[in-house]
């Protein structure tokens, strides 16, 4: 009898290691695709101040992203366990300094480029701790988590390589990344979308991230006036918070 209790007990205890370690691999997966998302909203907030679009919000948006971006940091280095992980953070932590270096600087239109290049080795960075910690994970919504959590920062990557180009700063490479960021951000949904086992709550979620998704794409279509500045700007934040909670959802067991 006593053996059976504590057979019992032993496996309760290994279900409930289990689903803490799933939950942990998620929430790791979560702020290290955040990481990615807040490489591009930095960038799209600091150039939105020099085109002075909300210039108060933007800067609050800009310490706040990069106050979180630090934070972040310090709560994923205990979570991160194996070596090829922690060579992956490292290489997040080193990329990070000159980003933070130049955006906490004077804001001139002539830095902008620089930048930008500093910003996309720290999303090249996130991205790779963000798949080696998929790689790793046990848990089975690991990937949907890196999907979603994905558009969270296209729709930021989007957006502020609309403002770049308003402020003069513009390469063929930009005008590529914005047909490719929407090829993705649609095929990513259209995958979302069609999962099998979505509950309810997520697929109500979607819909809304797909309308809301298409009226960006349409004012992004309609650009030209110096209006629309405003308009793709709040248009990517309606897009990064509906992501985020598809992201909250799929993190869900």
């Amino acid at each position: 009898m006593l053996r059976s209790i504590i057979r019992v007990i032993g496996l309760l205890l290994l279900g409930l290691g289990t689903a803490l370690a799933q939950a942990t691999d998620g929430e790791a997966i979560n702020l290290a695709g955040q990481q990615r998302m807040l490489s591009q909203r930095i960038v799209k907030s600091w150039v939105q101040i020099g085109l002075n679009v909300q210039p108060g919000l933007s800067k609050r948006q800009l310490d706040e992203s990069i106050r979180r971006f630090e934070q972040n940091l310090r709560v994923l280095e205990p979570m991160v366990a194996t070596p090829e992980a922690r060579a992956a953070l490292g290489g997040l932590q080193a990329a990070w300094a000159p980003l933070r270096t130049s955006v906490l600087g004077v804001i001139r239109q002539s830095d902008a480029a620089l930048v930008d290049a500093r910003a996309e080795d720290v999303l090249m960075a996130a991205e790779r701790l963000t798949r080696t910690l998929q790689d790793q994970a046990t848990a089975p919504a690991s990937r949907w988590v890196n999907l979603a959590g994905r558009q969270r920062m296209l729709s930021q990557r989007l957006v502020k390589i609309y403002m770049l180009r308003q402020w003069g700063v513009d390469s063929a490479r930009m005008r590529e990344d914005l047909e490719s960021v929407q090829n993705e951000f649609s095929g990513a949904l259209a995958n979302m979308q069609q999962r099998p086992g979505n509950g309810a709550a997520l697929a109500e979620e979607l819909d809304k991230l797909a309308l809301q998704w298409e009226w960006l794409r349409t004012a992004l279509a309609t650009e030209g006036a110096e209006s629309f500045r405003l308009i793709l700007a709040e248009g990517g934040d309606a897009v990064l918070d509906l992501a985020n909670e598809v992201t909250r959802l799929y993190q869900q067991p």
